[in-house]
């Protein structure tokens, strides 16, 4: 009997130290053996069509889907085969990335990149797998500091990413007004650009207020970019006038557009003080002090914008930077993870970079609750930032001027029970120093990442 008890207890002390990273995507593979025991699990409701727990989603004992506004948070049923073709696809991508295919193999790469059936089947498949890509990077039990084991590491599925049919998610469509007054034009196109806001942040609100009780960490690996809203705002005027906006006037209304977007986001993540979000910075090589990217643009000491890097040695050549809106870099290049039907993929982009960061951010908070270290989503970010890897070439590229260092993080709260914040970080940067950049191959080629889903 008090084996049994023991062991109740020791349950139930790992399971409060557990600590949860939001996973906001297009759904998680659960079903992934990747996953095992890493799902956050609502054990107060059961699948029995009722609210048991009178949060108002039923049965929602593995997240909520806000796409179909359910507790179908991943799509089994989604007729799409990872193919050999395609696994080869991305062996060979992979490989040219990383500067080690061969001249036989190149010419493969080559053939199927240009496969104009295969490029259709690698962008549904996209839309179908990129939360379990994501999901499996950000509680990934490599690497573990030593105090953690891998059930403290939890990911929460929100589905966030996908067209909607009915419902909060579903985007507000332009359609033109019959009058023919130009005043009345432009005040309808203004009028709809006011719902498209407010549908966006009122999606990111309801998403946040669902995952703010059981969540630390929110990872978004998703975004708006500026040249998408050029585009919008281009094909609104065109709808409704009829003619192309000039190119200056597009871009003038995308950045009023933009900025608007951001200011609103600011407002509302300010008001979770005690959640850290980590949003990835885009793949457009842009740079986002001038071509805002919503929301890594969102500038708060618990909002981290994160840019993909080369390995852990400098900045990927298709990642978005911005010396006043990317905070970091973090690896970003071939990065193999989950995908579903129990598979793995090599994939680039600052959307693996993000859930790096997001791994680290929620390790570190239960490192920080097992040793009785006090750590904010504030202070946390301050130690990333001040323990980066740093490189001269990335200091006009982000604003720690450097690459995530885990251990370095690790081993500052570690210390900060016997010393002060700046010591305790200084001591890890001695303990952890700089690491020797090796090679530095990285091959122009702009098929080798799926851009950033649009939220």
């Amino acid at each position: 009997m008090h084996i049994i008890i023991s062991l109740l207890l020791l349950t139930l002390s790992s399971n409060t130290l557990a600590l949860t990273a939001a996973i906001l995507d297009n759904g998680v593979d659960y079903s992934h053996t990747e996953f095992q025991g890493k799902i956050k699990i609502n054990y107060k409701e059961s699948e029995n069509s009722h609210d048991d727990d009178h949060n108002g989603y039923i049965d929602d004992v593995r997240g909520w889907n806000f796409v179909t506004m359910s507790n179908k948070v991943f799509d089994f049923d989604r007729d799409i085969e990872i193919t050999d073709e395609i696994k080869l696809y991305y062996a060979l991508k992979a490989k040219n990335s990383l500067g080690t295919i061969t001249e036989k193999e190149e010419e493969t790469y080559n053939k199927l990149k240009k496969d104009k059936e295969l490029k259709k089947q690698r962008k549904a498949l996209t839309s179908w797998m990129h939360g379990t890509h994501i999901g499996a990077i950000a509680v990934n039990a490599t690497d573990l500091p030593r105090e953690l084991s891998q059930r403290d590491l939890k990911a929460l599925i929100i589905t966030y990413l996908g067209k909607a049919e009915s419902g909060p998610a579903k985007s507000p469509r332009f359609e033109p007004t019959a009058s023919q007054s130009t005043t009345r034009r432009n005040n309808h196109i203004r009028h709809h650009w006011k719902k498209y806001l407010d549908w966006q942040i009122n999606k990111l609100k309801i998403s946040i207020d669902y995952g703010k009780s059981k969540a630390v960490v929110f990872n978004g690996s998703f975004g708006q970019s500026f040249k998408g809203a050029t585009e919008m705002v281009s094909s609104a005027h065109k709808e409704q006038f009829g003619e192309d906006l000039s190119e200056k006037l597009a871009k003038k209304k995308a950045l009023e557009f933009m900025r608007e977007l951001l200011t609103r986001a600011t407002n509302l993540l300010s008001k979770y003080p005690n959640h850290l979000f980590v949003f990835s910075a885009g793949n457009k090589k842009s740079n986002t002090d001038e071509l805002l990217h919503f929301p890594s643009n969102v500038r708060l000491p618990n909002v981290i914008s994160v840019g993909a890097s080369y390995k852990r040695e400098t900045m990927a050549y298709f990642s978005n930077f911005g010396k006043n809106t990317v905070d970091l870099f973090a690896p970003g290049v071939a990065i193999s993870s989950a995908v579903p039907n129990q598979e793995y993929l090599k994939i680039n982009g600052t959307s693996q970079a993000a859930p790096f960061v997001t791994n680290t951010a929620l390790k570190a908070f239960t490192l920080a609750k097992k040793l009785d270290v006090k750590l904010t989503p504030k202070l946390l970010k301050y130690i990333m930032m001040n323990t980066v890897d740093k490189r001269d070439e990335l200091t006009e590229k982000s604003v720690s001027s450097g690459l995530v260092y885990p251990e370095r993080v690790y081993t500052t709260i570690r210390k900060l029970n016997k010393y002060g914040l700046r010591k305790a970080i200084s001591n890890s940067i001695k303990l952890w120093p700089t690491r020797e950049i090796k090679k530095s191959i990285q091959l122009l080629d702009d098929s080798l990442f799926p851009d950033l889903p649009s939220n």
